[in-house]
């Protein structure tokens, strides 16, 4: 296992940052589709029949290209808009304390037959938060675990398996589904210039998603992990721990009365502006499916969060003035600053991509090569899925994974008529489940210390023993539910399933 952990940590620490490495990927497809095209590469899209010829980038109308549209392809972005507006939303609720306070409510509250259950359901949940998913969940867990004489790195490893492997899923729509959209809309237009895929595209199954990781989870920690710890980490009576516990004001627990509330009302004026069959909201045969009520959902969801930050805030003192709200907007938007600096060199690279005509080419070639072979269906479902969980041990970010690979195998799974959507819901269960196993991952070490205040001489080999029986089970479980679901013929979201034709 050291060895393996080492081998991980050293090709990991070769690869650039993000930022470097699609700087690198863009002068790539620079040099590669001048090269094809001096040899007059082409393919023929099966589709139309029509002939794609690589273009280069290093020739008048390439370099003209490059220099005129840097900045129209960063602020052209799809993601880059979507990710703002949800992040000042949910931004403000965040800095106002409402979702740290949700997170203790949900974990601290919890019945103890039920603990790991709600655990997970508040982890997994809880990527909406972002970052203080990890840091507030697992020192909290650890604690509540202690406090019922459970051992409490169980409670922390639960944290960190449900915060990290099960990322991907939620109840609520997240910044992730947002990011992820975009990057598909822009991989998919390589092909299909009308393309577009929304944030609420894969929320069918991702929701249903939620309960059983939980589930499965829940059965992992109890029946495998927490008795192994007890075994191997057997917890003494004189160990000390600096964690505090934080008991809810009047004022906190008012503001969550009135959050409930305020969420009630919101949910009940959006309905009574969808229900009327003449709603603006609903397309032109009166459906919702497709409907600019979808194409509203984010606009729709920026209102919901700043409806609930403003109502917890003023409740609690947090807000004070009509200048705290743009002010916490402010300080939400400053935590995506290396994001918009890592979206810069993504847009370019994908904006290459498209001009140049090389990920057409790739995606046509790829796609007969499928064909070719009779790998598609489910088997391509599950090796796509490994693939994925592979490459996130080594690169632990799901945007620059995503927008590595989506540029290439979203246009190339079209054309053998995968929806983008499914795609991308494949993507995020590979994305998800072994980012508590890598070294790479900021968290890692974070959930170390915190496992460490218990047992100081706990080490990464420890860690990742007791890790992966929980990565191995989201990723196997998570990806026979998608097989589950695929048998069922159910959509994976709103009119959308595997097939773009089904």
């Amino acid at each position: 296992m050291q060895a393996i952990l080492s081998s991980i940590e050293r090709v990991g620490n070769k690869l650039p940052h993000p930022f470097i490495l699609f700087v690198i990927l863009a002068g790539l497809v620079v040099i590669v589709s001048t090269l094809l095209a001096s040899l007059g590469i082409y393919a023929v899209n099966p589709q139309t029949d029509a002939e794609v010829h690589v273009r280069a980038l290093l020739s008048g109308d390439g370099i003209e290209y490059m220099l005129t549209n840097m900045v129209s392809n960063f602020v052209n972005f799809p993601p880059l808009g979507l990710i703002l507006v949800v992040m000042f939303g949910i931004g403000l609720a965040d800095k106002v304390g409402l979702m740290s306070t949700l997170m203790q409510v949900s974990v601290a509250k919890a019945p103890s037959s039920l603990l790991t259950f709600c655990v997970f359901l508040a982890g997994i949940c809880g990527s909406i938060a972002s970052d203080a998913n990890y840091l507030i969940l697992i020192p909290l867990a650890a604690m509540v675990y202690y406090s019922v004489g459970r051992h409490p790195i169980a409670g922390a490893a639960a944290a960190y398996a449900a915060a990290g492997a099960g990322f991907d899923a939620s109840l609520f729509i997240t910044v992730g589904d947002a990011l992820f959209a975009g990057i598909s809309t822009d991989a998919a237009r390589l092909v299909d210039a009308d393309a577009y895929v929304s944030p609420l595209d894969n929320y069918y199954f991702v929701a249903c998603s939620v309960f059983v990781l939980a589930i499965i989870g829940t059965l992992i920690v109890d029946k495998v992990v927490e008795p192994r710890l007890k075994r191997t980490l057997p917890m003494g009576k004189d160990f000390n721990t600096d964690i505090e516990t934080h008991e809810l004001t009047e004022a906190e627990k008012l503001g969550l009365k009135r959050v409930g509330l305020a969420t009630l009302a919101y949910v009940i004026l959006v309905c009574i502006a969808v229900y009327p069959d003449a709603s603006p909201l609903r397309n032109e045969e009166g459906g919702l499916i497709p409907s600019p009520f979808l194409e509203a959902l984010v606009p729709l969801m920026f209102g919901y969060f700043v409806l609930i930050g403003l109502v917890y805030g003023l409740t609690t003192g947090k807000i004070t003035s009509s200048r705290d709200v743009p002010q916490r907007m402010a300080e939400a938007a400053r935590e995506l600053a290396p994001t918009l600096v890592l979206f810069f060199a993504i847009s370019q690279f994908i904006a290459y991509f498209r001009w140049s005509e090389l990920g057409q080419f790739i995606a046509i070639e790829g796609s007969n090569i499928l064909q070719s072979t009779g790998f598609t269906g489910l088997p391509l479902v599950g090796a796509f899925i490994i693939m994925s969980a592979f490459l996130n041990i080594f690169m632990t970010s799901g945007s620059a994974q995503w927008a590595l690979m989506a540029p290439v195998f979203v246009p190339m799974l079209m054309l053998v008529d995968f929806d983008p959507a499914f795609v991308q819901a494949m993507f995020r269960i590979g994305d998800s489940s072994t980012n508590i196993i890598s070294p790479m991952s900021p968290y890692f070490s974070v959930a170390l210390v915190y496992m460490q205040r218990y047992k100081p001489d706990m080490g990464l080999g420890t860690l990742i023993a007791t890790m992966l029986p929980l990565a191995l089970g989201f990723l196997v479980i998570w990806t026979a539910f998608l097989m589950f679901w695929l048998a069922m013929g159910w959509p994976i979201g709103p009119g959308i399933y595997m097939m773009a034709g089904s």
